[in-house]
């Protein structure tokens, strides 16, 4: 990361020159890499693949001291696809984070803006992906239970402060749409909220809980069969550290209701364990049961990870995609375009192996 720091002094008439110290840092992710993918289409596939672990991006965060315990803070984030250069999340300039707040280490956190649910915040820390995974092993196509993370707009925040290694958190998001504060189609209303305890920082073990509704859903999700106006998830995770091994597991319980009243119900079950030789060398392995009306699912995924330098490493992806009987076909994070089968597999199974190289700043 590169810090840029600006001293600014404030003239006040009838009062001494006041210093304000304000910090401002610049850092990104840099992922690119090569997949095969067995079945797209009823064909093989070799690509070059942005973003494979982690999405590419670049930020901006600073603060601000107030005096009296108070910071100002913002944070503007933008993703891209390293391989064309072209901005991600509907080309919108900072779509993964823009927002601006208050801070206190007695009293918590608010912000305003743009920013991602406590789902994201606090449970996507206990997945596959973010222990040791890629991007594929997430559950099924269009983030069906926001663990990818599903930024929200018109948002404000609340995060505690750490008491007893407890932090808690609520979001509400604003639709902006006059006579429909419940949402509207495309202008979702969003409410969260979650918790996460760990006694200490470096305590062996930590666990969350988060749940997230989002009413007026319909033309932001694309859920199999079902157009979704009101989809609620609920969702638990934890990590256990045991020397070298590290054991980790999620559960999520979404419901997704049309307008209608048709409900599509999913759960996912999923579990891994990595294992750290060196500070240098880690592996993984992990396995999802997903459960939907529709159908049920595996994801079995694999990694191998070398580290070679605090800011650089290289990596060797495996995720197995398999449908059960009755199942639609598999494909995750594969689709191109909403609502068609781009990427999917022409059977029940579909594998993607990938090799690729991280650059963090």
């Amino acid at each position: 990361m590169r810090k840029l720091t600006i001293a600014a002094s404030v003239a006040m008439a009838g009062a001494e020159e006041v210093q304000a110290q304000n910090n401002v840092t610049l850092y990104g992710i840099l992922s690119n890499g090569i997949t095969f993918i067995s079945n797209q289409g009823g064909q093989s596939n070799v690509r070059l693949d942005s973003g494979i672990n982690q999405a590419n991006r670049f930020g901006l965060r600073g603060t601000e001291e107030l005096g009296g315990g108070l910071r100002a803070i913002f944070n503007l984030e933008s993703v891209f696809n390293l391989s064309t250069g072209v901005a991600g999340n509907g080309g919108a300039l900072f779509g993964r984070r823009a927002y601006a707040g208050i801070a206190s280490e007695r009293f918590g956190t608010v912000t305003l803006g743009r920013d991602f649910d406590f789902i994201s915040d606090f449970i996507s820390l206990y997945t596959n992906v973010v222990q040791f995974a890629p991007s594929y092993s997430f559950h099924l196509a269009y983030d069906v239970d926001r663990l990818a993370g599903e930024p929200v707009n018109n948002m404000i925040k609340y995060r505690s402060p750490s008491k007893g290694g407890l932090v808690i958190g609520g979001m509400y998001g604003f639709s902006n749409v006059a006579g429909s504060f419940g949402g509207a189609p495309g202008k979702p209303r969003v409410l969260s909220a979650g918790f996460k305890f760990q006694p200490r920082q470096d305590a062996p073990y930590s666990f969350a809980g988060a749940y997230t509704k989002v009413d007026g859903a319909r033309g932001s999700f694309a859920l199999s069969a079902l157009d979704a106006n009101s989809i609620a998830t609920a969702a638990v995770g934890g990590r256990v550290s045991l020397g070298s091994v590290s054991l980790n597991g999620v559960y999520t319980y979404t419901n997704a209701t049309s307008v209608t009243g048709a409900a599509l119900v999913t759960q996912v079950y999923e579990t891994g364990l990595s294992y750290e030789f060196s500070p240098f060398l880690n592996t993984g392995t992990g396995y999802a049961y997903i459960d939907q009306r529709t159908g049920k699912f595996r994801i079995v995924s694999a990694a191998l990870g070398y580290r070679l330098t605090k800011r650089t490493d290289v990596y060797l992806f495996g995720t197995w995609q398999h449908a059960l009987a009755g199942a639609g076909p598999v494909g995750n994070f594969l689709v191109v375009t909403p609502g068609t089968a781009n990427g999917y597999s022409s059977s029940g199974n579909q594998l993607a192996v990938q090799a690729g190289i991280r650059q963090v700043f």
